[in-house]
């Protein structure tokens, strides 16, 4: 596989979601294009807002400082922010420090600056205290560095009066990193090649924190290419107002971290790729590529799409959250806000299904799941918008019906009809002009050929592929090659209720031992039930019985319903991994794994810088178990992101979380192989 270039960038990013409890962050910068370019590309207030410890900034050029009176303004904003919280709440704000460190190798005077700062009447509450602490001798008498402070010594401006490079080579940093953000304020690399060495990328990926961004003016690939070198993940933006694109990047495949298994492949972004599948994970996937201007053909099995798990009536979005953060519950409450996100995007769009977003109350039927209700409530871990608890009174209210119990509420979680949201998906994929499906087409097995290319064996004759995506369910396990990855398959079974008098006013999604709807075109959902290595889909009446009698048990009264007022049933596979977290990526060479990586066997921090090696051109996303459709949309994004070279919508851990060859890596320092 080749080294993703510059010129193979998309021209817009994927876009992503994250909901914030801050207040809403507005800085007048006069429509600067500065702060276009900087501070929105850079989406330093948001992260500001939501940092936790210091915010470190690295400018290679002062200038005349106004990136930096930008950043101080959003800061104080901030600051007035927290004023006004810590006197509602009571309680004191702490917020971290920013530092702003410039490299300035060509100084201005302090005359020059304060002439310059005199036409920007914005920024005159700092300016004076800027000009105050700024040098006063004449730039070649400049000392090595200066060091200035505002806002009551909670922001530091260090000006370092060097060339970049040797500049950046005397920082010191730390095991995690030590810059949030990077600004290369250089306009022409061509015309200064020798700025643009090695060294001074190196030193960028060494100074980096993992999520580090990245901002410039120019799009020159002498800047693009050392900066795919060292580990950076790049996109092309427009500026406000202008035609004009920038380089924006994120520092995400660290190449010296000593965990190279967790590289992912870079390509060069295809023109085309292959998808097997035909339910949310495949909308999904298909609905990103299209979105980056990659050309799908996607093979279904069935007759139409959306007939597996995702042809049910009527399913549940919500997030799988713990009492405690952790690497599942952080997966899916990220995951559950990037899906509805999307969700509200394909609306917005023009395109409909029948949801409600309605909340999910969680209920605490039990004294074992109360004794749970009052740990969340009292570790705190998850902001009120995505859960909280209620009692039993105000769970009845949110609910619409009597209820016995109160429990976790999730206010932003509702339901949808799967089966509605993937034909949609599919459209506007198909509206692009670049998607092309195969209906009734199984794919039987597959070939790598020496070129590369995959030959699909299939009920309708051999196809050749260039670049092959596995996005099916269950059936992942009879595909040959795949099914070397450890997954399983669990039956389950739904069964749609006839609505009545007593529980058709019910407003949220309950959910027991099992979960409960509201109703869609006069029928409501229950289930579901959950058996491992049975692969029979036909309906059993030993599984309606067997639902029914769960939700009268964990909620009795609530329905009455009887077996006579059942509507229909409905049995299918999920697909699901050992740690119950789903998989997207490249598809492991295992063999390869063992021979590269064995020390691991005798010490798990074994430094290996070497990439994880993988089957060419072969990806999967899988494993998605009874949550697609919170988790799906998320995934889908890493997997465009994995194919088109773009920033990764998640961390460098948990991109190894979800990575398909983290079983193998286990397996190695469990020594099971």
């Amino acid at each position: 596989m080749t080294n993703s270039t510059f010129s193979n960038l998309p021209k817009k990013g994927v876009q992503y979601y994250s909901p914030l409890n801050e207040a809403n962050i507005a800085v007048n910068t006069n429509d600067d294009p500065s702060s276009d370019i900087f501070i929105t590309t850079n989406d330093i207030s948001k992260r500001l807002a939501r940092c936790i410890k210091n915010f470190t900034i690295i400018e290679t050029s002062f200038g005349t400082g106004l990136n930096f009176l930008l950043t101080l303004k959003t800061y104080q904003t901030l600051k007035l922010n927290d004023t006004v919280l810590s006197e509602k709440l009571n309680k004191n704000i702490q917020r971290p420090q920013l530092i702003f460190i410039c490299i300035e190798e060509n100084p201005l005077s302090q005359k020059q600056l304060k002439n310059f700062l005199a036409g920007r009447p914005e920024f005159n509450e700092f300016a004076e205290q800027l000009i105050q602490q700024y040098p006063t001798a004449e730039p070649g008498l400049f000392p090595q560095q200066c060091e200035l402070k505002f806002l009551d010594n909670h922001v530091t401006l260090k000006i370092i009066f060097n060339e970049v490079t040797q500049a950046l080579s005397k920082i010191k940093t730390t095991k995690h990193g030590l810059v949030d953000v990077w600004h290369l304020d250089i306009f022409s690399p061509t015309k200064n090649i020798n700025a643009f060495g090695p060294e001074l990328f190196n030193h960028i990926a060494r100074l980096s924190k993992d999520q580090a961004s990245f901002s410039a003016y120019t799009l020159s690939e002498h800047l693009s290419k050392p900066l795919i070198d060292v580990g950076f993940r790049l996109d092309k933006q427009s500026t406000m107002g202008h035609n004009n694109k920038i380089l924006t990047a994120k520092f995400q495949q660290s190449k010296t971290s000593g965990k190279g298994y967790q590289l992912r492949t870079q390509i060069t972004q295809p023109e085309k790729v292959a998808i097997i599948g035909g339910g949310i994970a495949s909308a999904c996937a298909a609905y990103a590529l299209t979105k980056q201007g990659v050309k799908v053909t996607l093979y279904c099995q069935e007759s139409k799409v959306a007939q597996g798990a995702s042809s049910n009536d009527i399913a549940a979005l919500y997030p799988l959250l713990h009492q405690r953060k952790d690497d599942i519950s952080e997966f899916y409450q990220q995951a559950f806000w990037h899906a509805k996100s999307l969700y509200q995007e394909l609306l917005s769009s023009g395109f409909s299904f029948s949801h409600q977003w309605c909340g999910l109350l969680d209920v605490s039927y039990k004294g074992s799941l109360y004794d749970r209700q009052q740990a969340f409530e009292r570790i705190n871990a998850w902001p009120k918008n995505l859960i909280h608890s209620i009692d039993a009174e105000q769970a009845s209210k949110v609910a619409g019906v009597e209820l016995e119990f109160g429990g976790l509420f999730m206010p932003n979680a509702g339901w949808l009809a799967p089966g509605e949201l993937v034909e949609q998906l599919f459209e506007a994929a198909r509206q692009t002009n670049l998607l092309d499906i195969k209906t009734s087409t199984t794919v039987e097995s597959i070939d790598n050929l020496v070129d590369g290319n995959w030959h699909l064996h299939t009920n309708k004759g051999l196809i050749n592929e260039k670049i092959l995506i596995v996005c099916g369910g269950a059936e992942t396990l009879n595909i040959n090659i795949v099914n070397k990855l450890p997954l399983i398959s669990v039956r389950g079974q739904i069964t749609s209720m006839k609505t009545n008098e007593k529980i058709k006013n019910l407003s949220t999604v309950l959910c027991h031992k099992g979960y409960l709807t509201p109703k869609n075109n006069g029928v409501h959902c229950i289930g579901a039930t959950f058996d491992k290595d049975d692969f029979d889909t036909n309906a059993r009446e030993a599984d309606d019985s067997f639902n029914l009698s769960m939700l009268n048990q964990c909620l009795p009264g609530v329905t009455q319903w009887q077996s006579t007022d059942i509507s229909k049933s409905k049995a299918r596979l999920r697909c699901m991994t050992p740690d119950h977290l789903p998989m997207v990526g490249a598809m492991p060479d295992i063999k390869a794994h063992q021979v590269i990586y064995p020390h691991l066997a005798k010490d798990k921090n074994w430094p290996y810088q070497q990439a994880a090696p993988c089957v060419d051109n072969l990806y999967v996303m899988t494993g998605l178990g009874a949550r697609g459709l919170c988790s799906a949309p998320l995934l889908a994004d890493i997997l465009a992101a994995d194919i088109c070279g773009t920033p990764y919508p998640v961390d460098r851990k948990m991109l190894f979380n979800l990575s398909a060859n983290r079983f193998v890596i286990r397996d190695i320092i469990k020594r099971k192989v």
